[in-house]
């Protein structure tokens, strides 16, 4: 559990970090039962046992307390909240802040289903402002570090009078107390009844979607009485059900703020492009379609269903276009956040990516190719986000998207009907 600075706190808590549950044990931190046999160590007449789960954060064992506090809240204004941000949102975006800005002050759930650039983020900062002014503590969290990274410095930036903690597994500096947390969904199993609003970016992202112990974590590290807030562009059924039962409001928003329609994706056949693209990849469409892609001078983000295959790959168009700065990016790269960033900044012209960048980056000016779009890997909502990557900023509201396949899937399918879906809800036709 987290610690706090004494002049907050109220007094000093404590539980059992596991409970015994008879032939299996339950570990406080992520609610995981266990079988004792599975998790036991030490000696016969010295023995614990420990939660194999949530080891990543630190491990848990029986012999341990959990220490937490009842923090009291400060007093409404007692600090200065300056929202310093000039934009303009358009009648839409304002329609669903005060929405959200509602929810937060009755302490209720909503979910927003917004398009992808839609423009989600600044549609909670009235929300947050008023939030912190009456003392609520405030996180918002991400089941993608790329996510949290990005919106840091943003948030940072429109207030720039609150601390914000920024939490994940790389994370070197040390945590302090502060009314405003961004995290990962992993660390929210380091607080405890703790927020009074909470917010779940990308809410349907691996790895949060259908894992008990992270929505475990979501239900604890809230106070009983709190807002949650949902966003995301591609919700799933079961967060859908969850309207139609009443259970949370839904609020959709199908346009984008800059009023450009989503850019709906060019579905390209490729014989075997597993094979072509390695080993004639001069005799293929993409080679085709990248010549002229560099003819228009085109950024792209480049999307393979593997890593092996992308590096193969990355290979071939460093063999064939060396005059591009052309580069790979994947989950356990250790110069992942550089290579997002140079990216960001311009200074990589192609990037490859894995899935991890299907969602909650923005890049500006950009085209978007997805190797193999019928790959099992990409799913009607990866689709969906990847081709949200493109056209995000006002300034370059267009852009290409280009589906390689050798053979049409569901997904692939679906998600151009939602896309049209969308665009036609939003009346930007299909």
């Amino acid at each position: 559990m987290e610690q706090k600075e004494d002049a907050l706190s109220l007094s000093i808590n404590s539980e059992k970090a596991m409970i015994d549950m008879g032939t299996e044990i339950e570990c406080v931190r992520c609610g995981t039962r266990h079988l004792k046999s599975d998790v036991r160590l030490g000696e016969e007449n010295n023995f614990y046992y420990y939660c194999s789960t949530c080891i990543q954060l630190g491990r848990v064992t029986s012999n341990q307390l959990l220490y937490f506090e009842e923090c009291r809240a400060p007093v409404a204004n007692k600090q200065e909240i300056n929202l310093c941000w000039e934009g303009q949102l358009t009648q839409a975006q304002q329609t669903v802040s005060l929405k959200i800005k509602k929810a937060m002050f009755d302490k209720t759930k909503l979910l927003i289903n917004a398009v992808t650039g839609a423009g989600k983020t600044e549609m909670l900062f009235s929300g947050i402002e008023h939030s912190l002014k009456h003392g609520a503590r405030i996180c918002i969290a991400s089941p993608r570090v790329d996510v949290c990274l990005e919106l840091y410095p943003r948030f940072s930036s429109v207030f720039p009078d609150i601390v914000i903690s920024l939490l994940y597994g790389d994370q070197t500096v040390p945590y302090q107390y502060s009314p405003f947390v961004i995290c990962t969904t992993h660390q929210l199993l380091r607080f405890y009844h703790a927020f009074d609003v909470l917010i779940i970016d990308e809410v349907d992202a691996f790895p949060l979607v259908n894992n008990s112990m992270l929505q475990y974590g979501i239900n604890h590290c809230k106070k009983q009485q709190a807002a949650v807030i949902y966003l995301t562009a591609t919700p799933g059924k079961k967060l859908l059900n969850t309207t139609k039962t009443g259970e949370i409001e839904e609020v959709i928003l199908p346009s984008r703020y800059h009023g450009f329609p989503l850019p709906s994706p060019r579905l390209i056949w490729q014989w075997r492009w597993r094979e072509v693209l390695l080993s004639h990849f001069n005799l293929s469409k993409v080679y085709t379609l990248l010549e002229s892609e560099v003819k228009q001078n085109r950024r792209l983000l480049i999307f393979c269903p593997n890593i092996l295959w992308m590096h193969r790959f990355e290979q071939v168009l460093m063999k064939y276009f060396p005059h591009k700065n052309i580069s790979a990016v994947y989950s356990a790269d250790s110069q992942r956040n550089a290579k997002v960033t140079n990216m960001r900044a311009g200074t990589i012209d192609w990037l490859l990516t894995t899935t991890i960048l299907e969602r909650g980056v923005t890049f500006s000016d950009i085209d978007v190719m997805v190797i193999g779009s019928n790959h099992d890997v990409y799913t009607e909502a990866t689709l969906v986000q990847i081709s949200g990557r493109v056209g995000r900023k006002a300034t370059h509201p267009t852009g290409a998207v280009y589906f390689i396949h050798d053979g049409k899937t569901l997904a692939m399918m679906r998600c151009v009907k939602r896309i049209k879906k969308m665009n036609q809800l939003s009346g930007l036709g299909g």
